[in-house]
């Protein structure tokens, strides 16, 4: 193996789209890896194992070179994060450049339906962590962030209320609107007001509300074009999911957010991807053939 392997964290990824993720990226890569995935269980010293029901993927871990590790980092506690940075950079500040980081994939997972709890760790969380990793990112123009959002993604296919939606739309969005569209979804669904306030519909079907998982992913989605416009030497980009075309039972929701975080991008930055294309964030149409 020639030279230092590329630096990739991928958040949430103990388990569920996150880890899906980690096995789509080591079937697809072209040069090795070390993938910190990170949970907030510190349960698991090496996930290694976790791929023997796998064949592809052991054979594409060894192939590759790659190297995989894990990492306990809480969402909720700046000190965790802080912590989980500072390692990066001592352990891999030598060999890899003063500026590490090559890959951050914010993929994080609900564990709570209470829609306080949820906004916190999976919106102001994640823009926590992202806000703390950036100075350790290498500046080389390739290095990637991608906000893994919930299938479908835009505002307009989840929320029912129009004036909501409206204040996702690209011409509203600022970080301090979107902030404080968080809180106020935190503070209705305090209250028990979720559906009253028009973020979800009542279901007779649904044993629980998915509001509190869908919303703050949509959020953090939102926030990625704020992102891509403060930090334009970097490839900034969120995902969607993908379309039937892209439908894979193994690797669900994983192929799309594997290209943005590997495949050549010619540059693009600050879109909303779905099925491996760029889609119009406030429309869903097709931005690309």
């Amino acid at each position: 193996m020639l030279g230092p392997t590329k630096l990739v964290v991928v958040t949430d990824s103990l388990k569920g789209a996150g880890y899906r993720i980690v096995c789509a990226m080591l079937q697809n890569t072209r040069q090795p890896l070390t993938i910190y995935m990170t949970g907030s269980s510190s349960r698991h010293d090496d996930l290694n194992v976790q791929f023997q029901h796998d064949p592809a993927t052991m054979e594409a871990l060894k192939k590759s070179g790659s190297i995989i590790k894990t990492a306990r980092v809480d969402l909720d506690f700046s000190g965790s994060i802080k912590a989980f940075r500072d390692h990066l950079q001592d352990t891999y500040g030598a060999s890899h450049g003063a500026k590490p980081l090559s890959v951050l994939i914010n993929a994080p997972a609900a564990r709570s339906g209470n829609a306080q709890v949820s906004a916190g760790r999976m919106y102001f969380g994640s823009k926590n962590l992202t806000r703390l990793l950036l100075p350790i990112m290498k500046r080389t123009g390739d290095s990637r962030i991608v906000n893994v959002s919930v299938d479908g993604g835009q505002a307009g296919y989840w929320i029912p209320s129009r004036e909501l939606v409206d204040s996702f739309k690209l011409r509203n969005l600022t970080e301090k609107r979107l902030d404080n569209l968080m809180q106020k979804f935190q503070t209705d669904g305090s209250n028990g007001k979720l559906v009253e306030a028009g973020w979800s519909r009542p279901s007779k079907s649904l044993k629980r509300d998915t509001a509190p998982y869908v919303i703050p992913k949509i959020a953090l989605a939102a926030y990625t074009f704020i992102l891509a416009k403060e930090n334009p030497g970097f490839l900034i980009n969120a995902s969607g999911g993908d379309s039937w075309r892209l439908a894979n039972p193994v690797y669900s929701g994983a192929l799309t957010p594997t290209f943005l975080a590997l495949g050549d991008l010619e540059g693009r930055t600050g879109g909303f991807w779905i099925g491996g294309k760029r889609v119009d964030w406030d429309t869903g149409k097709p931005i690309e053939s």
